[in-house]
């Protein structure tokens, strides 16, 4: 009996959790419908994303969300009956943020009647007070970067190593689908993702919520591809770099480096007798050798 009421409750503690894990991961839907002629909000209309099983229905405001919509392109349909169908194309969801869709219903004339429309960009997005910038899985395939830290350092206030508006790496918070990597021993991030598996990428440079813990200069949230059920895919990349040296600085071979000038230098007879011949600023440059 015991162990059958520890198991129920682990259970309502995961289910709980499930809310809080999508944090930081995915947006939302939200937005009105109406009746055209009227202007008045219609109660009970439904809202579907196309291809999927998430929808909701509008209230008596004729208000209606839909949560926990992963990043991406999205067509939005609403329904009711005795109205024209009404779809939205090109719905743009963000991490963390809320895409507004309206709609007017229009009183059916034809039986089968449907009305297509291509969402457009608000331009100023009201339920956003951070700097966000969101680089989606279209624009990271043609972009010439390599690594995700290449990819958030394209961004402004953003500079090499991942200097965040003056703040180091080890002041950043690098999320993947939710979940924090952060290597313990120094606080540098894990940005070691492939960029083929990359839905999408956001950057927020200040402003952000308390809900973000030991961070001070900006989150950067990763969510990963889904896989296809019907399908496989593969990603394959290649890298070339011109001819060049295969050293930094003096060569080893150059007669005054550290690795040959004692087995050379015959003036002061170090190659017999060892560094002891030279000054003590000299030995202090090389290694010691004894001849």
């Amino acid at each position: 009996m015991r162990s059958r009421i520890f198991r129920k409750a682990a259970a309502l503690i995961l289910l709980a959790a499930v809310p809080v894990l999508m944090a930081g991961t995915t947006g939302k839907i939200a937005g009105t419908v109406a009746d055209k002629e009227t202007g008045e909000p219609f109660v009970g209309a439904n809202v579907m994303i196309v291809g999927t099983t998430q929808g909701a229905a509008s209230d008596a405001n004729g208000n209606y969300t839909i949560l926990y919509v992963p990043p991406g392109l999205y067509s939005v349909q609403v329904t009711a009956m005795g109205y024209a169908k009404i779809t939205v194309s090109d719905v743009r969801v963000f991490i963390d943020q809320t895409t507004p869709v309206d709609f007017s219903l229009e009183t059916q004339a034809v039986a089968g009647e449907a009305v297509s429309i291509v969402a457009e960009r608000a331009v100023m997005k009201k339920d956003v007070a951070t700097s966000v910038a969101v680089v989606s899985a279209t624009e990271i395939r043609e972009l010439p970067k390599a690594t995700v830290q290449e990819i958030v350092q394209l961004n402004a206030g953003v500079q090499e190593g991942l200097t965040i508006r003056g703040g180091g790496a080890d002041e950043a918070l690098f999320q993947v689908d939710g979940i924090t990597l952060r290597d313990p021993r120094n606080n540098q991030p894990i940005t070691g993702i492939p960029l083929s598996a990359i839905r999408e990428v956001s950057l927020e440079r200040g402003g952000f919520s308390a809900e973000y813990g030991q961070v001070r200069s900006g989150v950067i949230k990763l969510v990963t591809q889904e896989g296809e059920k019907d399908s496989y895919y593969a990603t394959l990349t290649a890298k070339a770099s011109p001819p060049q040296a295969k050293h930094f600085g003096m060569s080893v071979f150059d007669p005054n480096s550290m690795w040959m000038r004692h087995y050379l230098d015959e003036k002061d007879d170090v190659c017999w007798l060892g560094t002891t011949k030279w000054d003590p600023y000299t030995q202090a440059q090389y290694p010691p050798f004894d001849g």
